[in-house]
């Protein structure tokens, strides 16, 4: 039987109770990760860390609010006392509100700085310097196509995913000299509760179009198991019912 790739990791996703977050875990479960998963929401936890377990890996489910300095400060210790360590980490939490731009509100845009950005900072601050340490780790930013071009209806939410792409992008150039890989998945519309009642409406007759939660979880092993010397840097996606450059 075949080893599988990432035996002996440790991977940590945020906003892993659903969605993109949930599929992302499961994948690097089959690929033998350990995986410690967090969200605000303790029962969806719960349920993803029993899907995790049936792949025979460990899985600690911690719940917090990502854009607290204080919640991701608990998420570290409970991680590092558990695993002591993570090889792997997804920053993938993120929310949005599709509105003309006078109907963002600054509360709006607040909630999704903090949410998207805001969130993938305090992680990053927590086990970057770890990775640096030993020589060795994956840094995912699942972020959005919003991340690399304007769109409209879009202001507050493509402001919080050009602000991810750029962290990660000047990440970058302190990550690779100490052996760290930065990646980012870029994808566009995919099959979520992902802004739902915030600008997308569950009867929406393209949701059965867009990209899967699975799809993007496939990007996200792809660009962990890429060869030693070799780092994917962006990996942009879009459903076949949107255009690739607008």
């Amino acid at each position: 039987m075949l080893e599988k790739r990432l035996q002996g990791k440790v991977a940590l996703i945020t906003g892993a109770s659903q969605g993109i977050g949930r599929a992302a875990s499961l994948a690097l479960a089959k690929e033998g990760a350990a995986v410690v998963i967090t969200s605000r929401h303790q029962k969806e936890l719960d349920v993803v860390a029993g899907e995790i377990r049936s792949y025979g890996v460990d899985c600690l489910a911690v719940p917090g609010d990502a854009s607290l300095q204080e919640d991701v400060e608990k998420i570290q210790q409970k991680t590092l006392s558990t695993f002591n360590k993570v090889d792997i980490l997804v920053n993938n939490v993120g929310i949005a509100k599709y509105a003309p731009f006078s109907e963002i509100s600054i509360q709006d845009f607040d909630w999704m700085m903090n949410t998207n950005m805001r969130s993938s900072f305090l992680f990053t601050k927590a086990f970057f310097p770890g990775m640096v340490e030993r020589r060795q780790g994956w840094i995912v930013f699942v972020a959005s196509v919003s991340g690399l071009m304007g769109l409209p209806n879009e202001t507050g939410y493509a402001a919080s995913k050009h602000a991810q792409v750029g962290f990660a992008r000047a990440l970058d150039h302190e990550a690779y000299p100490h052996n760290v890989k930065v990646s980012i998945i870029a994808p566009g519309g995919v099959n979520t509760r992902h802004a739902m009642g915030t600008g997308r409406m569950p009867d929406d007759p393209r949701l059965g179009e867009y990209l899967s939660p699975e799809d993007v979880a496939e990007a996200v092993i792809f660009a962990v198991t890429q060869p030693l010397k070799s780092r994917l840097f962006i990996l942009g996606m879009r459903p076949l019912n949107e255009s690739l450059f607008d």
